[in-house]
């Protein structure tokens, strides 16, 4: 294993991780039925990486006994996550195109799912060249006619998606992924070049992932900024005082009514007055209620 391919694993794992975690945090903020199954995606991808790297790794320091076992381990694990991939996804992009996932598909993408692990697991038994490069080639063609299958069908419904995040960030996949046909094509006839694109793949597709992450936390920041704020004008209509709008911001913030009373230096019964007043004022009966009026007010 030379140092280019190392730095190229290393790079894609740190970078995948990375994607995986904006979109984590993402997916908090802004609740979206594929963001949930994108996180299981991008994770079943990083295990397939950390795999491929151990079975590379493992030749270094094991005896060479041991070497061809846990190599046989390494590789069917690794065999097992591209067959999940080649089945997951078509399942994911179901839902980002909002069409549901049927039996006829399910009919569609198992058995190349199986014929994938199938022969995936064939070369590794028989162990001959000539079989290991046409096992290799099934391989790849499985995995190209699955990419180019979701890559033509989100292109198809681009326009369908109604959430405009997901359609942004299938653009950029699918360019993403288109750039790296010929890579994969390459990767049919000569093997460095195969050992290189997965990782490659998948960093380009992570790049995609964080750039993304990235700009829609800042058009939430911005949103954020440009949202008018909370003041004691927005409240005119229900005749809080300054005092009164004072209790609010820190009630906003979670504080106790004694903690309101330590921070403002006056007594608990003259906290609990004011909140009364406020109540009273604003029509409603609780903290809750009080908080949820102020979240769905124009200044929200």
């Amino acid at each position: 294993m030379n140092g280019f391919l190392l730095f190229t694993f290393t790079a894609s794992i740190a970078v995948s991780c990375m994607a995986l975690a904006l979109v984590i945090a993402s997916n908090i903020l802004h609740k979206t039925a594929w963001g949930a199954r994108y996180v299981v995606f991008q994770s079943c991808l990083i295990g397939i990486l950390v795999v491929t790297l151990a079975s590379k790794l493992s030749l270094f320091f094991m005896p060479e006994g041991l070497y061809g076992v846990f190599s046989f381990i390494f590789n069917t694990v690794r065999i097992g996550g591209m067959a999940f991939v080649i089945v997951f996804l078509p399942y994911f992009l179901s839902w980002v195109i909002a069409k549901p996932w049927r039996r006829v598909m399910m009919l569609r993408f198992m058995p190349l799912a199986a014929a994938y692990f199938g022969v995936g697991l064939a070369s590794f038994i028989v162990n001959r060249p000539l079989f290991t490069f046409w096992t290799g080639v099934g391989q790849t063609l499985i995995f190209l006619g699955t990419l180019i299958y979701c890559i033509v069908t989100l292109w198809v419904n681009l326009k369908n998606i109604t959430d405009r995040s997901a359609r942004r960030i299938s653009l950029a996949i699918n360019i993403a992924s288109l750039g790296m046909m010929p890579l994969a094509v390459f990767s049919l006839f000569f093997e460095n070049v195969a050992d290189f694109s997965y990782p490659i793949y998948i960093l380009g597709f992570s790049i995609v992932m964080v750039v993304f992450s990235y700009i829609r936390f800042g058009l939430d920041k911005e949103k954020e900024e440009a949202r008018p704020q909370l003041s004691l004008e927005s409240l005119a209509q229900y005749r809080i005082s300054e005092r009164e709008f004072t209790v609010i911001q820190l009630i906003c913030e979670g504080l106790t009514n004694k903690e309101i009373a330590q921070e403002l230096s006056i007594s608990v019964n003259t906290v609990n007055n004011h909140v009364a007043n406020i109540f009273s004022k604003m029509e409603v009966r609780s903290r809750i209620d009080l908080l949820k009026a102020l979240k769905e007010g124009p200044w929200s």
